[in-house]
């Protein structure tokens, strides 16, 4: 009886521990997705000059 309290006061810590770690990965990824989803489509194009006409 005394095994099983415990090992209910040492899974508190674990379980806050790995809710954390998934807090914090998730926060991770909404930071870092929010902002390069923006730039993502984004394509360089160079603007055409006039080189036809100085020939």
């Amino acid at each position: 009886m005394i095994y099983s309290e415990e090992k209910s006061g040492g899974l508190a810590l674990p379980l806050i521990a790995i809710l954390l770690a998934i807090a914090g990965i998730l926060a991770v990824l909404v930071a870092t997705g929010g902002r390069h989803s923006n730039t993502a489509g984004r394509v360089w194009v160079p603007q055409a000059h006039q080189q036809g006409a100085g020939q």
